[in-house]
């Protein structure tokens, strides 16, 4: 597996523009690290490997700035462009001796905090390629939609009286265990000058009034996370 740019790790992550015939989703965990370079340095070796390099995974390494009481220190997300390359990725991992030295190599740095996987459903705003910073943030909020269909809704339109390139997305979230969140939305910023400057554009701002009022009462925030971006693989 090769280096590749944060703007391709978001369109898989954000799973925004694939192609219709494929649903492009992905495991997300949640991680306790207590030495950041050596779990850098497993994921590159499995990635060099003669299994890495067959793998069809987008793998990108998170380092959480903020999550409130979440222990978790980092987040690893692992994306496939389809149910396909997942199985294709499960099916390779299968009694692999790199996946086994990669697992080894993690399990005395980290500890596991959650895992939950992500599935494109197409609703997303903003461009990728507003994104060119080579470590740029993010921000993830974890939700419990009542009633998607309303929520996505109200969702389109404020975002599309929204004054910025930056992306952002919508994606479902399924197989979260016994947390209650059906839905995390992904909002990305070159750094986090223009993260805030997003969320200080919503003070006295109507679109913004009428989004919470439209939404309140079919969500519920289960967690808000800010990130930064370290490094991204994949083939």
């Amino acid at each position: 597996m090769k280096l590749f740019s944060f703007s391709f790790s978001i369109g898989l992550f954000v799973l925004a523009h694939a192609a219709v015939a494929a649903t492009p989703m992905g495991t997300y965990y949640q991680v306790a690290v207590t030495d950041p370079p050596s779990l850098i340095s497993a994921l590159d070796k499995y990635t060099e490997s003669p299994t890495g390099q067959k793998n069809p995974a987008q793998i990108t390494l998170w380092q959480i700035m903020s999550n409130g009481t979440n222990p978790a220190t980092h987040a690893i997300s692992v994306a496939f462009a389809s149910a396909e390359d997942m199985d294709k990725s499960r099916a390779l991992n299968q009694g692999s001796e790199d996946l086994r030295q990669m697992q080894a190599s993690m399990a005395s740095v980290m500890t596991p905090v959650s895992e939950s996987m992500f599935r494109d459903i197409g609703i997303t705003a903003g461009s990728s390629e507003a994104i060119t910073a080579e470590f740029p943030v993010g921000r993830f909020i974890l939700l419990d939609v009542k009633d998607p269909a309303a929520y996505v809704v109200a969702w389109e339109k404020m975002m599309a009286t929204r004054d910025s390139d930056l992306p952002s997305s919508l994606s479902q979230i399924v197989g979260a265990g016994p947390a209650d969140t059906t839905h995390v939305v992904g909002i990305y910023a070159n750094n986090m000058t223009e993260l805030m400057a997003l969320m200080d554009a919503n003070i006295d701002n109507p679109d913004w009034t009428e989004f919470l009022t439209n939404v309140d009462g079919i969500r519920t925030v289960e967690e808000d996370s800010i990130v930064v971006r370290i490094k991204s693989w994949g083939n």
